[in-house]
């Protein structure tokens, strides 16, 4: 039943939202899974698109525990349309991995400081959120869901909520659906293209997002790559 509702949700999630037409730019996926790093591994995750550019490092520190930091350059806006830079530190704890069980859940914590925040030398955000997966058809198609909270600066506390759906075409391809939302704004809309350019090293992920009003929709496309290494202990 629980397989059932998951997979009927994610798809009505899906198809409902992108006919209608992000409250976050858009990133290689929006939707976290409970194992991103390969036990004793690293990683490295870096996406462009239009409106900012990402670099994202990763550790998987303990068997149970992920750790990673970041820096996003962003589009500040404005008449100067300036840019500024926001750096980020995130923490996740694995309590049942998604890599070696057919349901994975963890938890996640997070802060960011951006560049131009006020006040300076405050977190400009502050999130948590769980994360549980389900691999409804081994090896092919496996549904993602998060929940959590995040604070902006001088911004409401809010809920934010996404559902994701992973459909591996073939060894090295695989289609990824999302739809994410964050307190009362609209929900963005992602399709992503992967493949394997060297297995188990590097991956790429072409994306294209959907968001912003319902009826003011922007969509943007995203590049992006994951270099991941070798266990280091």
């Amino acid at each position: 039943m629980l397989r059932r509702l998951s997979l009927t949700g994610l798809l009505l999630g899906l198809v409902c939202g992108w006919a209608l037409g992000p409250v976050v730019m858009a990133q290689q996926v929006l939707v976290d899974d409970p194992t991103s790093v390969a036990a004793g591994a690293a990683q490295l995750e870096a996406w462009h698109s239009t409106e900012e550019s990402w670099i994202a490092p990763a550790v998987r520190v303990h068997s149970a525990v992920e750790v990673a930091a970041g820096a996003a350059f962003l589009r500040a806006g404005g008449p100067a349309d300036r840019r500024t830079v926001e750096y980020s530190v995130e923490g996740k704890a694995l309590l049942r991995p998604g890599s070696t069980h057919r349901i994975g859940v963890a938890m996640v914590g997070g802060a960011g400081l951006r560049q131009l925040g006020v006040p300076r030398g405050r977190p400009s955000t502050v999130y948590g959120y769980g994360i549980a997966s389900e691999e409804l058809v081994p090896g092919t198609l496996t549904a993602y869901q998060n929940v959590g909270w995040i604070h902006e600066q001088n911004g409401p506390h809010q809920l934010t909520w996404g559902a994701r759906l992973d459909w591996a075409l073939a060894d090295r391809f695989a289609v990824i659906g999302e739809v994410y939302g964050e307190g009362r704004s609209d929900p963005a809309l992602q399709a992503v293209f992967r493949t394997v350019l060297l297995p188990d090293r590097i991956e790429m992920d072409v994306s294209m997002t959907r968001g912003g009003p319902f009826d003011d929709r922007n969509t943007w496309a995203t590049v992006g790559l994951t270099f991941m290494s070798t266990p280091l202990y």
